[in-house]
């Protein structure tokens, strides 16, 4: 049965709008001003001229809002551990920052990344046609899930984890990044958990068996457990990674408002 057709990325994405939505929330900047920013920064580059609300721009705007600025509450901890890698990594590792930020936060793109993590183990290239297929298949039929996988496709190209082929609509995957840093290796496959809904894996098949980590080279080594993930044994040697319970709580809704109680009448003297 196709899952609800959620989609959320639906917009290409590039890496200096990322890096700008970044450095603003790392000066402390509200999200309002920072929203304000990015308008005025895209106003060149995206919907060039329109001021129409929900044009292309606003969307693209929401997209790096969820991402950085107004995350859920249980991942708030995790992004702020993001802002913090992303401050000391170098420019070319800064790829696995947006895309564990972007798997945390939309599931159509952790889906779309493990699908063609797992074309790219049986072959050299994928086509959008591809994706297209094997996601609305979990997503519906609908023109704009092809919209997205189209989108997203262009987003990886732009973060240099995609490159196009001799064959229109077809793509390979670029060189690996390897990950060598202990802290950045350990966030990323905290990202992968996250994305699977909170669900446990050993360490052994989160380093190497999760396609969604396709355009990475992780290795186990350099795994180090933080507040929000705890690890245990299962058998002699398979060691499990999971998620802390306070960091998959549910948001709890706002209890609704109390109707006031109509003012009481005022009784009418009486005459003697």
């Amino acid at each position: 049965m196709a899952q609800k057709a959620t989609i959320g990325f639906s917009q290409l994405i590039k890496p200096a709008w990322l890096n700008m939505t970044i450095q603003q929330k790392l000066k402390g900047q509200p999200p309002k001003l920072i929203r304000a920013k990015l308008d005025t920064f895209l106003s060149d580059q995206v919907s060039v001229g329109s001021t129409a609300k929900g044009n292309t721009r606003q969307k693209t705007i929401s997209i790096l809002s969820k991402m950085w600025l107004n995350v859920p509450k249980p991942i708030e901890s995790f992004r702020n551990d993001g802002l913090r890698l992303f401050k000391r990594m170098p420019k070319k590792t800064r790829v696995a920052i947006y895309w564990g930020m972007a798997m945390a936060s939309y599931p159509f793109f952790a889906t779309s990344a493990e699908i063609v993590g797992r074309l790219l183990r049986l072959q050299n290239e994928i086509s959008t046609a591809q994706v297209q297929k094997r996601i609305t298949e979990k997503m519906g039929e609908k023109e704009t899930i092809k919209r997205a996988v189209r989108q997203l496709i262009l987003s990886w190209v732009e973060w240099g984890i995609l490159k196009p082929t001799d064959k229109r609509g077809q793509f390979a995957a670029t060189e690996s990044l390897i990950l060598t840093d202990a802290e950045l290796t350990s966030w990323i496959l905290e990202a992968a958990l996250i994305a699977s809904n909170g669900d446990s894996a050993t360490l052994h098949s989160l380093v190497n068996y999760s396609p969604a980590l396709f355009p990475f080279k992780l290795s186990s080594n350099y795994f180090i457990p933080n507040e929000r993930l705890e690890t245990f044994n299962q058998g002699v040697n398979d060691v499990s990674v999971a998620l802390s319970d306070y960091n998959v709580e549910p948001i709890k809704p706002k209890p609704k408002p109390k109707p006031k109680a109509p003012p009481a009448r005022k009784k009418r003297a009486t005459k003697a």
